[in-house]
């Protein structure tokens, strides 16, 4: 069949001219009241965020990152993606790591949650940061947080892990400047350090 500018304009006069005959309906259904659509239920709840309580309120359908950054101010969890595909939000749920832009709050309520924030600070970082800062392992920083509570949740279970096990473990992270050598060769020296078998330059 050959599609003109002439079947077009058929076609469309035949849907106006049934939205014509059916008009009163069409009218009757607009005439009706709206029925507003029932509001997100609240919620309150502790999380124990690095050790610490610490209380939120917020809607049934807001994500644990919402929640960690915006409800709590604690920012250094980063949002990239929002897709639950780079894993630079990801965060410690009892010891697993979840990507909290994809994770409910009331799904981490009342469990031990575990943030960058809680890997160290400038007086004190834990040698991930450390190992990690010699060997340029965070060029844009974005994916940083991500990749480093993941990689602290490995190395809490294994202290020697191989190179295939880090790369198993860090397969949900992103690093958008690509320096994934340097940040395999991290875990696997902080695991040496942390053994007692190797010492920070």
């Amino acid at each position: 069949m050959n599609y003109s500018r002439r079947n077009f304009l058929k076609a469309a006069g035949s849907g106006i001219a049934l939205t014509a005959l059916g008009g009163e309906a069409v009218f009757a259904a607009v005439a009706s009241p709206l029925a507003l659509p029932t509001p997100m239920t609240k919620e309150k709840a502790t999380f124990i965020i690095n050790g610490r309580p610490l209380v939120a309120e917020y809607e049934a359908r807001t994500t644990l990152w919402e929640v960690i950054a915006v409800k709590l101010g604690l920012t250094g969890t980063t949002r990239s993606c929002n897709r639950a595909s780079c894993g630079a939000c990801s965060v410690l749920i009892d010891g697993t790591p979840f990507y909290s832009c994809h994770t409910l709050a009331m799904e981490a309520a009342g469990k031990k949650i575990f943030t960058i924030e809680g890997l160290g600070d400038e007086k004190n970082l834990h040698p991930l940061q450390k190992i990690g800062y010699l060997y340029v392992a965070a060029d844009c920083g974005f994916c940083t947080a991500g990749w480093s509570v993941t990689a602290k949740a490995l190395l809490d279970k294994n202290l020697n892990p191989s190179e295939d096990q880090v790369k198993s473990a860090l397969a949900g992270h992103i690093c958008r400047c690509a320096a994934y050598s340097a940040i395999v060769r991290t875990v696997m020296d902080t695991g040496a350090v942390l053994r007692g078998e190797a010492e920070i330059a």
